[in-house]
């Protein structure tokens, strides 16, 4: 998953191990462990690999129809998630 930072470079440290944990260079930083997305979503922008090439909702929806998997009232969120 990468993530977006307004600060061109950017270290973030951890509260507890006081310890770099992500080094954002030109205001960006990619990384696939899942403890470290989860903490960085709350607090940086980002982009997930799988979401980037399906950005619209409509055509979340379209796929989700051709594969059988739409439920009437389904929102972005839960087409991602079927989808993966």
């Amino acid at each position: 998953m990468k993530f977006f930072s307004k600060d061109k470079t950017l270290a973030v440290i951890s509260k507890m191990t006081k310890k770099r944990i992500a080094l954002f260079k030109d205001g960006e930083f990619e990384t696939d462990n899942p403890k470290l997305i989860e903490k960085l979503k709350t607090k940086f922008r980002f982009e997930d690999k799988v979401v980037s090439g399906l950005a619209s909702f409509i055509k979340l929806k379209k796929e989700a129809i051709s594969k059988g998997v739409y439920v009437k009232g389904m929102k972005k969120i839960d087409l991602i998630k079927v989808l993966k």
